[in-house]
């Protein structure tokens, strides 16, 4: 797992160019560019990757740079303000997926890919204090967050599980699943939550899986319910008030799931996208329809944050 920087450059930045397999519950239209090109709120170094994104209730943007271990505070207005620095383990290990809870409390994962430091999760105060809140085995790679009553779900792409974290700091095995797991390198990817169930994309099977939530929060029966080549190196999701569900895939797209199973690809490399890691909606009246977008750019391109108006509003935050 120490090379696991190794994978995901080699394994990750492949082209995955088909768009021919079908999608369960629905039909695929022609992948079309809904857009021109998209405005860039704001851009970061060469090198810098950044993986995830999160928005706070003022509008701020938060993105994890992933190999450089750093979080940073983008305003509105596009300026950015380093917030807190974490140890990604030296070479190989990065930090990825971010989360407000409830009361505004902005939560990261670093996964090291080593014991010392092992990976985990880890809360950020206001002022950027970095606090440990929960330790995951050396060979976990924690990615993917989303609250939910105040636990923290955790995706583990290479052990094909969902961790959760109580409120009180406890840490369970929630869920270890095949139609989780890797197949060549990145399996269980991003979270969102969506009518008591917990939606899943499956990087290396392209696909997006349901866990529907059962008493005190229990996990039912796993399915699948989209699977496409459109969705091969799928990385964040993020759902819309009414179900939609906004997909960044890391081979230059960004796809919408329809609640009808039906795939619309909405922009693509020509649109400004580069290695895209992680679609968040704006929180203020003036921003709400404004679906923003890390680019990776891990092989090409220019990292930064882009915007689309997706003419619907986000999801709420928990």
């Amino acid at each position: 797992m120490r090379y696991i920087r190794l994978v995901l450059l080699l394994a990750l930045s492949a082209a995955f160019t088909t768009a021919s397999a079908g999608v369960l519950g629905g039909s695929l239209p022609s992948a079309q560019a809904a857009v021109a090109q998209l405005p860039v709120i704001t851009t970061f170094s060469p090198g810098d990757f950044p993986e995830s994104l999160a928005v706070d209730g003022q509008g701020n943007l938060y993105a994890s740079l992933g190999f450089i271990g750093e979080v940073v505070k983008v305003t509105p207005g596009g300026q950015q303000h380093p917030l807190a620095h974490l140890d990604v383990g030296g070479a190989g290990g990065l930090i990825t997926g971010l989360a407000f809870n409830a009361a505004g409390t902005l939560y990261v994962a670093d996964a090291t890919f080593q014991a010392s430091p092992p990976p985990g999760v880890f809360r950020i105060g206001a002022d950027g204090t970095v606090s440990r809140v929960a330790t995951l085995p050396a060979d976990s790679f924690p990615n993917g967050l989303a609250f939910r009553d105040g636990d923290l779900y955790v995706s583990d792409s290479s052990l094909g599980a969902i961790w959760r974290l109580s409120p009180a700091g406890k840490l369970t095995s929630w869920l270890a699943s095949p139609l989780l797991a890797p197949k060549t390198s990145i399996g269980a990817n991003g979270l969102a939550f969506w009518h008591g169930s917990l939606y899943v994309s499956v990087a290396d099977s392209g696909t997006i899986v349901r866990v529907p939530l059962g008493a005190g929060g229990q996990p039912g029966t796993p399915v699948v319910i989209a699977q496409s080549s459109l969705l091969r190196t799928a990385d964040g999701i993020a759902f819309d008030v009414h179900g939609n569900l906004y997909i960044a895939v890391n081979d230059n797209r960004l796809v919408q799931l329809a609640p009808s199973g039906a795939l619309t690809q909405l922009a693509a490399k020509n649109n400004g996208l580069a290695y895209p890691t992680m679609p968040a909606f704006g929180t203020t009246p003036a921003t709400r329809t404004t679906l923003y977008v890390t680019n990776g750019a891990l092989s090409n391109g220019t990292p930064d944050i882009v915007a689309l108006d997706a003419g619907v509003s986000g999801q709420p935050l928990p």
